[in-house]
């Protein structure tokens, strides 16, 4: 059994206050912690221009499953974490997506962390604010970043806030009688999905548990203290955020529920609190140089199938979330290798591409921790080639890739309960694919190298035609200044060979030459005219190929066996 690892001193305050102050309402209880910025140490942020998450390539970490460290008790925590860094530079992530690693209520077999209960204490299965900062110093040190799960819209009910009288009824959403007329803020549902009993009233929460309610934001004091533990931990070098269940902050009646403008009131403030990071006018960098400072990243959960939805989380591109969660992508991905259909993906991106603000980014994904969507690796019937093509299509996108722990070996996880999707990392996998040159694992490191390598594969994006048509075969032009890089994919069951055209069009030079990043060139290294032929294309395989520039490196990797 692992060491619970309290704060005893600071519990035994909290209890004899009967819950007071644990986490510091607004200007009326001082938080825990609330000037504590010790764990910052000289140097440990990093010092770079604001936009590196256009370049980067984020690894999602379930923290329970993914590596048990010092403790031994078979669950994952902090400690684990630091201990497989040299694994995840030498898979060429470069920041961490962590869970959340907060004081929580349920700590069952599948124990979450959405459920709150300290925003200001590390959840005790997972370390302590030491193990934290280790992790930071040790991750800035190999000049990557770190990224926490920020869970602002609701509470436990076990949190001191709803249980304490002094907070209770002001920071939550109450009413004496059952109201009528509402549902689920997504659609659907009933008033008492959403409106659950509290004693002699009800209490509103969005996800229809009884266990989670949700915070009043029309109160000043909640907008305050959320914004505190915001600071508070990019105080203590995160370099960013991802922020849960971002559409439903506000509330202002049934139907009304979701995407209100009041939310994005709520959301912009949380971005200009985090942009005096990238000023220097808010908490300058201990030993740092006073006239760079680390810019901060803000990552939107906006879950919505309409990526029409998600634009407004953009705000104006720059006022708002830098990144949001492409809901729409892993379907669309699945589509094009399942059912040998390309035009759902194409169009999604160049919709993208069209609609939403300068400055945009979409964080593209394949699966993550919700049930939403299988993993790869039983979404594709553990076919290695399909895997492969799905993490290609995730890692070569025009957005920035998420890539969920486990995924890189094709790990199983069945969709319908997301216990199946939060299994232990099987590190025998990584063991065992690491010696494999044609392995998951290793087409994954020459996909995140490749991005890595040319500036092409993380700027802009055209969708190109083929003589076999969007059932058959997929191909873009990734493009950045003078370079252009073509991917072609091969979406059947057989080995064909794919006519490309319209690529002069794209400054693409006619009759210039090809070369390949990925993939075999089977004879054909150069355009004819304004066509490049991918001959003999094996079965969902995939070319990555360099038709414009002087950028070219090597050849990483032939064509999957």
């Amino acid at each position: 059994m692992k060491p619970r690892r309290l704060h005893h001193a600071a519990l035994l305050t909290c209890l004899l206050a009967g819950g007071l102050g644990c986490s510091g309402p607004g200007d009326k209880v001082a938080s825990r912690y609330p000037v504590d910025t010790t764990t910052i140490g000289p140097g440990q942020q990093l010092e770079s221009a604001p936009g590196w998450h256009q370049d980067a390539v984020i690894y999602h970490i379930w923290v329970k499953a993914f590596a048990d460290g010092v403790y031994g008790d078979g669950i994952g925590d902090l400690p684990g974490i630091q201990g497989k860094l040299d694994y995840l530079q030498a898979l060429g992530v470069n920041a961490l997506w962590l869970s959340p690693i907060f004081e929580c209520d349920y700590k069952g077999d599948n124990m979450h962390g959405y459920d709150t209960t300290d925003y200001y204490a590390i959840n005790n299965r997972f370390g302590t604010r030491a193990d934290l900062k280790s992790l930071i110093d040790a991750l800035h040190a190999r000049g990557m970043r770190i990224l926490f799960d920020f869970v602002p819209n609701h509470t436990s009910t076990k949190h001191p806030w709803f249980t304490s009288a002094a907070t209770r009824d002001s920071w939550y959403l109450w009413k004496t009688d059952q109201p009528a007329g509402w549902g689920l803020p997504w659609g659907g549902g009933t008033p008492q999905d959403v409106w659950k009993s509290g004693g002699n009233t009800y209490f509103y929460t969005s996800f229809a548990t009884d266990s989670l309610a949700d915070l009043n934001f029309y109160n000043p004091d909640v907008q305050t203290e959320m914004r505190k533990v915001q600071a508070f931990w990019l105080d203590r070098g995160f370099d960013g955020l991802r922020m849960d269940a971002v559409r439903y902050l506000c509330e202002a009646g049934p139907g009304r529920q979701a995407d209100l403008a009041d939310t994005h009131g709520r959301l912009q403030a949380f971005r200009t609190l985090l942009d005096e990071y990238s000023s220097g006018d808010l908490h300058p960098h201990p030993g740092g140089d006073p006239a760079r400072h680390s810019a901060k990243v803000m990552i939107a959960e906006a879950w919505t199938n309409d990526a029409s939805g998600v634009a407004p989380y953009y705000g104006n591109g720059t006022n708002e979330f830098h990144l949001c969660l492409d809901f729409s992508a892993p379907w669309a991905i699945s589509n094009t290798i399942t059912k040998g259909d390309a035009t759902q993906l194409t169009s999604l991106w160049e919709f993208e591409q069209s609609t939403y603000p300068a400055g945009y980014r979409s964080a593209t994904f394949d699966s993550n921790h919700d049930n939403l969507i299988s993993r790869p690796g039983s979404q594709y019937g553990g076919s290695k080639a399909k895997i492969i093509l799905a993490e290609a299509l995730t890692l070569l996108s025009p957005g920035t890739p998420i890539l969920y722990y486990g995924n890189e070996v094709g790990m199983s996880g069945q969709s319908g309960t997301d216990l199946n999707l939060r299994q232990p990392m099987d590190w025998a996998a990584v063991a065992a694919q690491s010696a494999q040159p044609d392995s998951i694992l290793s087409w994954c490191k020459y996909l995140i190298q490749a991005r890595k390598a040319y500036p092409a594969l993380r700027g802009g994006y055209a969708t190109l035609s083929t003589d076999a048509g969007p059932a058959k075969a997929l191909a873009y032009l990734r493009d950045g200044g003078t370079e252009r890089v073509l991917v072609v994919a091969n979406l059947t069951a057989s080995t064909q060979t794919v006519v490309v055209s319209g690529l002069s069009s794209h400054g693409v030079p006619a009759s210039g030459p090809v070369q390949a990043i990925l993939g075999d060139l089977k004879g054909v290294s150069a355009l004819a005219g304004d066509t490049f032929t991918a001959a003999s294309l094996p079965p969902h395989g995939v070319r990555v190929l360099y038709v414009a520039g002087s950028g070219f490196q090597s050849t990483l990797h032939g064509d999957l066996p």
